[in-house]
């Protein structure tokens, strides 16, 4: 398995793996294995790798999974992450607020079906904690309340922390975080 940036070539695949993950294209069983709520296109994962970065991670030629981290200054953004920010001033994380700290936003990570439960995510992850340690404090990730299987992933499965939960057009969402240092 190799862990890399995300090139160009890797775009399509990308797109791929995320919408064969997202609620409309899962049956209601397949949900309960996690699923990701973007609908991003070649151009928006363009930006997102040219701002902070994409992991992806490879099996041979085989895209297993990828995960987007994403400056908090980035637009256009999701209604979600604006709803998440805005609670960043009441958010404690080590003794200060999230708006003390340098975060980038982690997500959304997918690992496509064949791979999970083989340690993809937690390469990933290392990754990811390798990619931004040096300028950033922590990671921040809001994770849908209809998806336990990825908050469980996250906050037992990567050890994150869980703080107050947010919500954004009448759905709730968990704010998870992680430090960028080990």
């Amino acid at each position: 398995m190799q862990i890399r940036q995300a090139a160009i070539s890797d775009y399509p695949k990308i797109v791929k793996l995320q919408l064969e993950n997202t609620p409309g294209q899962l049956s209601d069983a397949e949900k309960l294995q996690g699923f990701v709520v973007s609908d991003m296109d070649e151009q928006q994962f363009a930006a997102i790798n040219q701002a902070l970065g994409i992991l992806v991670a490879m099996d041979g030629d085989q895209l297993a999974g990828f995960v987007c981290m994403v400056p908090l200054a980035m637009q256009p953004r999701h209604p979600v992450v604006d709803a998440m920010l805005a609670t960043f001033a009441n958010q404690q994380f080590d003794g200060k607020t999230l708006l003390q700290q340098r975060v980038f936003v982690y997500g959304p990570v997918c690992i496509g079906k064949q791979w999970r439960g083989q340690g993809v995510l937690q390469k990933l992850f290392a990754a990811v904690k390798a990619h931004t340690c040096a300028d950033y404090d922590l990671g921040a990730a809001f994770i849908d309340d209809r998806n336990p299987h990825s908050l469980a992933a996250h906050v037992q499965g990567l050890k994150m922390t869980a703080l107050k939960p947010f919500s954004c057009k009448e759905q709730n969402y968990q704010l998870v975080v992680f430090p960028t240092t080990t």
